[in-house]
């Protein structure tokens, strides 16, 4: 009984004036009957990182073997003074430089999570959409159930459309003019 409400509330297709063929975008892609229009993907900021991390644990393993060669070699008290003073500073630097590298890396990451939150409102109204369109199997149509008009695959992937792929150098007011650009051609 409640398939048959579920039916009876489906829109018809535009084309053949048939319910028994449609369902929403989603469960069409759900269950493999449509495969052309997937959920659009959910914008992520992509920061490069590694290097940062690579360098600044790199300065660490030198500073640990400076420290536990000289130590496990008697010390440096028979050094010359200047010398330790040196190594001191030097391990010393190191450390600090590799901090400020973690600290570089961690404020990438942050600007790029910032990025990404300022295309989230894009990325659900691209998510409203794919759940708002239904599909007909019959037809192999996908149409808008508001406006009761079959939707050409450029119209779809336009409703679904969001910039995905973030890239930190580019600012946020210019990839929104970047989509808006794209998204009115």
């Amino acid at each position: 009984m409640a398939s048959s409400q579920q039916k009876a509330s489906l829109p018809s297709c535009p084309v053949c004036q048939q319910t028994d063929q449609v369902m929403r975008l989603s469960v069409a892609y759900a269950s493999g009957a449509e495969q052309r229009f997937a959920p659009p993907p959910m914008p992520v900021a992509k920061v490069g990182m590694m290097k940062y991390i690579l360098v600044g644990f790199a300065l660490v393993v030198v500073g640990i073997f400076i420290i536990l060669t000289f130590a496990g070699v008697g010390g440096y008290g028979s050094w010359p003074q200047p010398v330790q003073i040196a190594l001191i500073v030097l391990v010393l630097a190191g450390i600090v430089t590799a901090l400020g590298l973690s600290f570089i890396a961690f404020q990438r990451v942050v600007k790029g999570d910032l990025q990404s939150q300022q295309y989230l409102p894009a990325w659900d109204h691209a998510m409203e959409n794919w759940r708002r369109l239904y599909y007909c199997k019959r037809d192999d149509v996908v149409f808008d159930p508001q406006s009761n008009k079959t939707l050409s695959d450029a119209a779809v992937r336009s409703l679904l459309a969001v910039n995905a792929t973030l890239d930190v150098a580019t600012s946020p007011q210019q990839a929104q003019t970047q989509s808006t650009t794209a998204s009115h051609q």
